[in-house]
């Protein structure tokens, strides 16, 4: 191999190199590199006292709600008469269609409590809706599940097993 043949690989491998180099340069539109959270990654939390645009609202703990939420919902028939088909579906299995925590579940684990005692309503709304929407300390959550207005319905039924 003649030093002319040499000197062309070696100036063909230095701009191949050169080259690679520069794709890790700040130019690069790679779409591994972007500003977007990456798996396993949390999300910040939204600036204090912001109210979302769009998704869903801000988390709050039951003791929050207690405090911070009031109830939309006027517990009109239409409002009453949801709650109950909704109470039946998602709730009564545990607490029993009385609410009074005598559900057929409740036989077989521990019991779940009568939400028609004074404690209970003593209760904000807001503090029913909390509990509805995060669990409590053996119940499940059921955001999921019921749409907010369909919780407050919840809400209001359960206002109406417990009397005045």
């Amino acid at each position: 191999m003649s030093g002319l043949n040499r000197i062309i690989i070696s100036i063909v491998l230095v701009i191949l190199g050169l080259t690679g180099s520069a794709m890790g340069w700040p130019w690069n539109q790679d779409m591994v590199d972007q500003p977007s959270l990456k798996p396993q990654e949390r999300p910040l939390s939204p600036p204090p006292n912001t109210v979302p645009v769009q998704g869903k609202a801000p988390q709050m703990n039951r003791l929050e709600a207690a405090e911070k939420l009031r109830n939309p919902v006027p517990p009109t028939p239409e409002s009453l008469e949801r709650g109950k088909r909704l109470f039946a579906i998602y709730c009564a299995l545990c607490h029993g269609k009385d609410a009074r925590g005598n559900g057929p579940v409740a036989k077989k684990f521990v019991p779940p409590p009568n939400l028609t005692l004074e404690l209970f309503k003593q209760r904000t709304d807001g503090y029913l809706y909390g509990t509805i929407t995060n669990g409590g300390a053996l119940m499940p959550s059921q955001a999921e599940n019921l749409s907010p207005t369909e919780r407050w319905d919840v809400v209001n039924y359960l206002r109406s097993l417990q009397g005045p």
